[in-house]
Formats: structure tokens, sequence, C-alpha cells
């Protein structure tokens, strides 16, 4: 295993700040688009993850760390402002003809429950489930459906 290679970066050295991440792997033309509060943490841990070869993230394609390019936009951004800005940018890339991969990561997990998108929270009380949102989250985290996750099967 050789740490020659790198991940290419976009700035070159990612910042200790809250930004927008998107990692793309262009030949395939799939993307993973998330928000985090420590640039440079996150894009590490990235690297790593495929460097190693390990499914960190869900339906993530293979390929070696030359094929991916992890960009840095929005840095500096605010929390609050965090998920509709992922969301534009998802939007933007499924436009250009981006699948996207892995699961919900950003300032409040959204899932899709009866054919509308949502907070957990809002589907814990739309589903009128008792279990406490951790559970609910972790199940969705281990691969469950939402419908799973809540109860509802």
């Amino acid at each position: 295993m050789s740490y020659d290679l790198q991940l290419k970066t976009d700035p070159p050295t990612m910042p200790l700040k809250p930004a927008i991440l998107i990692l793309a792997h262009k030949r395939k033309r799939q993307a993973y688009i998330s928000y985090t509060t420590n640039a440079r943490g996150r894009a590490a841990v990235l690297a790593s993850t495929i460097r190693h070869g390990k499914a960190h993230l869900r339906d993530m394609p293979e390929g070696a760390l030359g094929e991916f390019t992890l960009m840095a936009v929005n840095v500096g951004l605010e929390k609050s402002k965090a998920n509709a800005t992922v969301e534009r940018y998802q939007r933007k890339f499924e436009r250009e003809g981006y699948k996207l991969f892995g699961g919900a990561r950003s300032a409040l997990p959204k899932v899709t429950l009866n054919g509308k998108r949502m907070s957990i929270v809002d589907a814990i009380v739309q589903a009128k489930t008792k279990a406490p949102y951790q559970t609910v989250y972790r199940r969705i985290q281990r691969g469950w459906t939402v419908r799973e996750a809540l109860g509802l099967q």
C-alpha cells in the first residue's frame, strides 16, 4: 500500500472550518455531498477510507484514490444554512447526471416517508412510533428501510 498518492482536493489544503464537502468519482458519475464542521478532518477520514478500500459510505463506488476528487465549497457556512445548501448541491449534481451515494450526513438528517422528505423527528411524529430518535437513527444507519426503522413493517 502506497501513501505516495493523495486525494485530489480543491482547495489544495482543506480548511479547518465548516464547509460543504463534495466527493466526486467523475468517471463513474457518482458523488457524495455533506456538511462538516471540520473540512480537513473529514477529508482525512474520506481519503483513508478510499485508500484502505473500506465501505465507509453506503454505495460508495470502488476506485483508487486518484480517481476521486474532493471539493470544499461554502467554507465557513453556518450550521443553520447547511441543509438547504447541501440539498441545493445535491439537486445540481443530479441534474448533471451524477448518482448520489452515502447516507444522510447533515446537520439534520432527512428521510423519505410516504413520498415526502422530512426530518427523522417529523417521521417519528407522523408514524406515531414509540421508538426513541437515537434508535430510529441507528437503524437507518445500519441499512434498515425508513418504514422498518419506524416499526411500520
